[in-house]
């Protein structure tokens, strides 16, 4: 039987926002698979949602709240510093077919006192 496919709804730029303010919360890092999931649907469609203004503005302010949070667990020594770099470049590097990157890059390096 075929799953009935999620629709795009106003309430979805603020539940994607809270998904990753809430997550940080929990100690998991935020994923949009994980948000996608969460509403019954896929990465793919979490994809096709971003043609909403609304939702596009919050897709790019979720992006912010996990870049942040992985540069953070790798600064407190929870994550591998170069396996945050690694994700952060995958990140940025997929999807972006004719958009200009405007994304600064990031070093990481964790110092023992």
């Amino acid at each position: 039987m075929k799953k009935k496919k999620t629709k795009y709804s106003p309430d979805m730029p603020k539940m994607l926002y809270r998904f990753f303010l809430d997550r940080n919360e929990d100690g998991s890092a935020p994923s949009f698979a994980k948000f996608a999931r969460s509403i019954g649907c896929t990465t793919e469609d979490v994809e096709e949602f971003r043609r909403h203004k609304e939702f596009d503005r919050a897709y790019r302010e979720a992006k912010e709240i996990r870049r942040d949070y992985l540069i953070d667990q790798a600064l407190c020594k929870r994550y591998d510093p170069s396996f945050v770099k690694y994700l952060i470049s995958e990140e940025n590097s997929s999807g972006n077919e004719g958009e200009e990157d405007s994304s600064l890059s990031v070093v990481i390096t964790v110092c023992d006192l």
